[in-house]
Order: C-alpha cells, then sequence, then structure tokens
C-alpha cells in the first residue's frame, strides 16, 4: 500500500510538471537573442501572431539603418575628363593656322557639354589671354574633386550614418561615414568654391564659364547595387515578417539548441503572454482532472485486475508504466523538433503485453496515458484522438509475442493508423467539400492538396509508431530490474528444458518431471481458454515442484511400484516432509535465481489446502495427542493470480486421474469438478480473481486435456497372450 501511494503521489506530480515545464521555463528564464534555447518551445494553445505588430517597430528601425553598398566605377568621371582634354585640344591653333571662333566655340559647348553661350560670352572666353592654362588649372581641380566618393543622387544614403564601396580586388569592401559621399552636385559645388579660391584674380565671368565647363563634365564614381541593396532589404523583411501566423497547439515555435534571433523573442514573448492570462485557472483545472482521473484510473485498475498478483504489483507495474511513458513524452517533447504526432503511444500497451498484464488492465493505462499525453502535448481533442487510437490499436493487434520482432506488427498497424488521423487532421475538409460541385476530377483534387504536409504528418505518425518497438526493448529490462517482475521474453528463457535445475529434476526424480511435464500440457489448454499470461503459467509449471529433488522417494510418481517409505512414519513426519517440499523448492528457486513470478507458484500451488489422507491417519491413529489440524495443512499463500489458481487444479487433477483404474471422460470429469469443489469450499480461490465463468471453462479445457491424455486404448496381439482376454489397458502406446 505504501509502494502504491508513493508511485501515485510520483506519477500525479510528474504529469502536473510535465503539463507546465515549458510554461517554468518561460517564467523564469531571461532568453535574450543570441542565447541557445535549452528545450523546445511549443504553442500550448492555438496561437495567433501578429508579425507585423510584433516586428514592426524593429523592421522599421532595421530598414532605417541598414547600410546600402555601391560599386566604384570610375569610368564615368574618367570620360568626363577626356571630354575637358579634348576641348582644351580644340582651343589650340589648328595645323592649317585656323582656330575656332565665337559661334564655333558656343556650338561646341552647346554639343558636348549642354552649356548654351551667348556669342559675347564665347567671345569673352575666347578673347581671355590666358584661357589655355586656367582649364588646365581647372581640370587639375576637377581631378581632385574626383577622388571624391561621388554618387548621382543621395537616394538611400539619406539618414544613414555610413555605406559601404566595392572596390576591385585586392582592395575590396571598405565602409565609410555617410559624411564621405557628395552628390554630383554637391561635387560641382565644391569644384566651384575651390575654383574661386585659387583663381581669385580671374574675370567672375570668365571664371564662371570655366568652372561650368568644368562641372559639366564632372560625373559620378559610385553606382548604387541594386540588386545586393534589394537582398539586404528582403533579408531585413524576412527577419521580420509581417504576417498574421497561426500555430496549433504543440506546434513548435522554437527548437531545443536554436541559436535565439531577435524574431524569436517576441513570439515567445506572445506565448508566455497568452499561457498566463488564463494561467490560474489553467493549473486548477488540469491539477483537479488529472487527480480525479487518476482516481478514477486506480479504482477502475483494481475492477478489472481485480486481486490480481501479489497484493497490488499489478498497480505497480501499471503506474511505474505510466511514469516511464511521461518521462518519453516529455522528453520528446522538449529536447526534440518533432511534433507531437512522434510521440510513441503505442510503447505503453506492448510494455504491459510483455509484462504479463492482462488486455483490460493494459487498455485502462492506455486510455490513461493517451489522456495525460494530450494534456502534455496541446490538450486539443485531436491529441486525443490520436493518441487514444494509436494506442488502442498497438493493443488490440499485439496478439502474441514470442519474439522481438514480433513488436514491428502493432508498432507498424499503430503507426498507419496514426498517419491516417494525422492526414485527416491536415485537411482542409470544408474546401474539399465545396469543391465537388464544381470539380469532380479526383486527380485535379490530389493535386491541390498540400502534399508536402501530409506526407510530413504521417511520416511522422509512422516513426512515432515504429519506435515504440526499440523503446519497448529497452524500458523492459529496467522494469524487470526495478519491480522485480519478468516479461514474456524472459519467462521464454525459463521454459528451456535445457536448465541445469530441470535436467536435475529429470536427473534425480523423474516421475516429478514427468508429472511436472503432464501438468503442464494440461494447463496450457486452460490458461489459454480465459487469456492467461501461458508463457508465466508454463515457466511456473516447469518449476513448481522442484523440492521434491531433496527426497524424491517420499512422492508417489517416484516410487515406480516400489516400497512406500511412509509406510513407516507416523502421519505427522510424513506430512512434514510432504509439505517442506515448498520451502526446499522455493530455497533451490531463489539460489537458481528463479524471478518472484515462478517463485510464486512454488509457494501458492498448495495453497493452504490439507493433506486429507494424512490428516485422515492421524485421526484415526489411536494416539493420545490429539493431532492439530494446522500441521497437515501447506503454509501457502492461497493463489494470488489465475495462474497459480490453475496450475493447483491441474496438479491435483493430473495426479487423481493417474489412480483412475478407467479413465473414461465421465470419471475424469468427476475427478476434476470434485476438486475445484472442494478448493472452493476451502476457500483457496478467495485471494484470486478467477471468476466461476473462467473456472467453468478451466474444468471443461482440463477434461478434454486429461481424457485425451489418459484414454483407453485397444491392446496389441502379444499384450493379450501376455495377459489374457483383451482389455482396454491405460497408459502409452
Amino acid at each position: 500500500m505504501i509502494m502504491k501511494t508513493i508511485l501515485i503521489t510520483i506519477f500525479l506530480a510528474l504529469s502536473l510538471l510535465a503539463c507546465y515545464s515549458q510554461n517554468i521555463s518561460l517564467t523564469f528564464s531571461s532568453l535574450r537573442p543570441g542565447d541557445s534555447s535549452p528545450i523546445t518551445f511549443r504553442a500550448d494553445r492555438p496561437l495567433v501572431f501578429d508579425q507585423a505588430k510584433a516586428f514592426g517597430g524593429k523592421r522599421n528601425l532595421a530598414l532605417s539603418q541598414y547600410v546600402p553598398l555601391y560599386i566604384f566605377s570610375p569610368g564615368e568621371a574618367d570620360s568626363g575628363r577626356k571630354e575637358m582634354a579634348n576641348f582644351i585640344a580644340s582651343l589650340s591653333p589648328s595645323p592649317q593656322g585656323g582656330r575656332m571662333d565665337a559661334g564655333g566655340l558656343a556650338a561646341y559647348l552647346k554639343k558636348q557639354f549642354g552649356i548654351a553661350l551667348s556669342p559675347d560670352g564665347a567671345a569673352l572666353l575666347l578673347g581671355y589671354p590666358g584661357l589655355q592654362n586656367l582649364l588646365e588649372g581647372m581640370t587639375a581641380i576637377e581631378t581632385s574633386v574626383s577622388q571624391s566618393l561621388i554618387l548621382k543622387e543621395p537616394g538611400p544614403l539619406g539618414g544613414k550614418a555610413t555605406a559601404e564601396v566595392r572596390y576591385p580586388e585586392p582592395m575590396g569592401t571598405v565602409v565609410y561615414p555617410a559624411a564621405r559621399f557628395l552628390t554630383v552636385k554637391k561635387a560641382r559645388e565644391v569644384l566651384h568654391k575651390q575654383a574661386e579660391k585659387i583663381f581669385w584674380q580671374v574675370d567672375k565671368k570668365v571664371l564662371d564659364q570655366v568652372s561650368a565647363i568644368a562641372s559639366a563634365t564632372l560625373a559620378p564614381n559610385l553606382i548604387y547595387d541594386q540588386k545586393e541593396n534589394e537582398r539586404r532589404i528582403e533579408e531585413i523583411i524576412q527577419r521580420y515578417p509581417s504576417n498574421v501566423v497561426h500555430y496549433d497547439s504543440g506546434q513548435v515555435l522554437v527548437p531545443a539548441r536554436k541559436v535565439l534571433t531577435e524574431a524569436d523573442e517576441p513570439l515567445l514573448a506572445a506565448s508566455r503572454d497568452a499561457e498566463q492570462r488564463d494561467f490560474h485557472s489553467s493549473v486548477c483545472w488540469v491539477t483537479l482532472a488529472i487527480l480525479i482521473l487518476t482516481l478514477l484510473y486506480d479504482r477502475t485498475l483494481s475492477t478489472v485486475s481485480g486481486k490480481r498478483r501479489r497484493g497490488g504489483q499489478s498497480h505497480s507495474i501499471h503506474f511505474s508504466v505510466l511514469t516511464l511513458s511521461i518521462l518519453i513524452f516529455e522528453a520528446s517533447m522538449l529536447l526534440t523538433p518533432w511534433p507531437v504526432y512522434f510521440l510513441p503511444i503505442a510503447f505503453v500497451p506492448l510494455v504491459l503485453v510483455l509484462l504479463g498484464q492482462s488486455r483490460g488492465s493494459a487498455a485502462c493505462t492506455t486510455v490513461m496515458a493517451a489522456i495525460v499525453a494530450a494534456l502534455i502535448a496541446g490538450r486539443n481533442i485531436h491529441s486525443l484522438l490520436f493518441f487514444l487510437i494509436g494506442g488502442l490499436t498497438a493493443l488490440l493487434t499485439s496478439g502474441k509475442i514470442r519474439k522481438r520482432t514480433n513488436l514491428l506488427v502493432p508498432c507498424a498497424v499503430a503507426g498507419a493508423v496514426g498517419a491516417l488521423m494525422a492526414i485527416s487532421f491536415s485537411l482542409d475538409w470544408q474546401g474539399l467539400w465545396q469543391a465537388i460541385p464544381a470539380r469532380l476530377d479526383a486527380a485535379a483534387w490530389m493535386l491541390e492538396l498540400p502534399g508536402l504536409a501530409l506526407v510530413r504528418d504521417g511520416g511522422w505518425a509512422v516513426a512515432g509508431g515504429l519506435v515504440s518497438a526499440p523503446l519497448a526493448v529497452v524500458a523492459l529490462p529496467l522494469l524487470e530490474f526495478g519491480l522485480r517482475t519478468s516479461s514474456t521474453f524472459q519467462l521464454s528463457g525459463w521454459t528451456n528444458l535445457e536448465h541445469p535445475v530441470l535436467k536435475e529434476l529429470l536427473s534425480r526424480a523423474p516421475g516429478t518431471y514427468q508429472h511436472v511435464m503432464s501438468v503442464a500440457n494440461i494447463a496450457q489448454a486452460a490458461g489459454e481458454a480465459i487469456g492467461a499470461n501461458v508463457a508465466l503459467l508454463r515457466a511456473g509449471i516447469y518449476f513448481h515442484d522442484i523440492g521434491k529433488m531433496s527426497e524424491p522417494a517420499y512422492f508417489t510418481e517416484n516410487q515406480a511400484g516400489g516400497s512406500n517409505p511412509h509406510d513407516e512414519l507416523d502421519a505427522a513426519q510424513s506430512a512434514r516432509i510432504i509439505i517442506d517440499h515448498v520451502n526446499k523448492g522455493l530455497r533451490i528457486g531463489k539460489k537458481a535465481g528463479l524471478p518472484r513470478e515462478i517463485l510464486d507458484f512454488i509457494s501458492q500451488h498448495h495453497g493452504t489446502t490439507i493433506l486429507e489422507c494424512f490428516w485422515d491417519k492421524a485421526k484415526h491413529s489411536g494416539s493420545e495427542t490429539r493431532p492439530m489440524e494446522k500441521d497437515f495443512r501447506y503454509s501457502g499463500p492461497k493463489p494470488q493470480s489465475k495462474e497459480t489458481a490453475i496450475l493447483m487444479i491441474a496438479d491435483a487433477s493430473e495426479a487423481a486421474s493417474r489412480s483412475l483404474p478407467e479413465p473414461s471422460r465421465a470419471a475424469v470429469e468427476a475427478v476434476v469438478r470434485h476438486i475445484i469443489e472442494k478448493r472452493i469450499d476451502d476457500g483457496q480461490f478467495d485471494e484470486c480473481d478467477l471468476t466461476t465463468e473462467e473456472l467453468a471453462r478451466v474444468r471443461v479445457s482440463l477434461v478434454d486435456a486429461l481424457s485425451a491424455a489418459f484414454h483407453s486404448r485397444v491392446s496389441y496381439p502379444w499384450q493379450e497372450e501376455a495377459g489374457g482376454g483383451g482389455r482396454l489397458v491405460a497408459g502409452k502406446d
């Protein structure tokens, strides 16, 4: 009772912790961009995340602060200086002795530089005596100004602190302050101011015209990298999207070990805010629900399991498997980025079946595990249905698992059913139905379905089903060791007739060995008739009489028609020897390392029955000392499970049937019925969950098996000659 209470308490605490572990982590951890996410954060409930509202300010700030990129391209500036050089050359006298007149100069400037110059202005310019030197000096100023970072328009540079310029290799990309950049307009102003400082003595009208010509040839040496800058802007927009995103319950927000970005922080904050809005009411109803469900589950498990083995051992197994499954589910939720469809719900029924639990009790635990998994994974009807159907499918298809490869069948079936469920949840059924009147082409419907999402969800469901098998195989040894119980796989090892204890039994007590084999054969049919754990039943029967090896001659099956040593003993001594084979068997079994389930068969196969023959002998011995009934009863305990109860009936029925002179079916049935009724009257089945209906099926199965084993056969001619009379004899062919 104490162990059961402890297990229930651990289960309750772990269930609540699993439901709110993410919320606790979000509340007490101060995660910032650049930190690594310690766990996988998921949506506890359907979450609507308005990215425009959450990221709008950051996106605008990032767009205003992004660094534009320009490409250094001096080609146009070089071309302008060449034009200036050509202009200076055109002013020199030609070899023929001619020189450009005022009209030609005005036309030239209009055509080459787009400068409208009046004839008087052109004449003034041509008449300036130092024009050639002035133009060359202006070219030098232009070359100096051209060394600056000149761009056509400020454009994206407005409001920026820096900008990048990409030069040809090996110089590469260089970052400059925004103040270093000049527009063409600003560069021309700089050129004009420098010209005024240097050529202050030149006639202002002439200087202005020359400055205008130089300015016309001054060109930008930077080109705005449209493609790269658009990519950078798109990267910012992608980093701070402006969509309204809907997250389903259990959907991953941030996977474990991901380095958090600026976009993750508001998403986690939105999830935390959504959870904290009704945190207190959520905790209250979830706690109350888990508590009530646990009490109902415990009561239902007691009803379904009955007084199953070892007074609460079944409860310990079920609550331990439940607790372990929660740890597995929570680890999958917190440490992996995989969808909730991957949770291995089939693990629970598989482990319980392998540990020899009844299908009814395994179904109760599977339902409880599905409910808790749904509370952990999203608290919605889809999750509950997915886990319920997947777990019960695995239970119903588990069948007889004898080898580890047999586990793949229920896992695969559960995975396939889970995949169908996951796909059905992902389909847009409303849109599909609306499309039916408008389009009758089924292939066209399928092309419009979100194929990748369907394959992904279905694939994870199949993977979750298949991974249940290796998880069950890994968990079995831990549960066997911690609960001191045996699985189907371990029990199969104890049914190996090459076991040293069984070989010793055959050597020292061959009659008992044959009796054990006979009892195992007839009891197996009875066990199968009522759905008992046949593997456990057979293993227990093989070892239940190993205590008879110590003094085999005192047991009838080993006397082979010889003298009976009990004839020389009083009833009490004989009773002690017979009863003591149970204690001796326990000592041998413990020394051989037999599991507790098999040791129970040794201690319980006689229960607290009385040795009738020796008790009757003691009562009629004429001794002055009145015999005590307790001295002639086995110490028990009474059978605690269906399996040990079947052994009690089969053991006595097999021995009694051998003594029948004519083992007809009616005689065998009378013997079996008598033995069962005697055990019922003696209260031997009061502590096990064997029902009246099951007792009836056990009786019929044992009668069928014993009648087949001991049926009379026609004797051979040589037997008739030897024995005379051609009578029917019982025995082996």
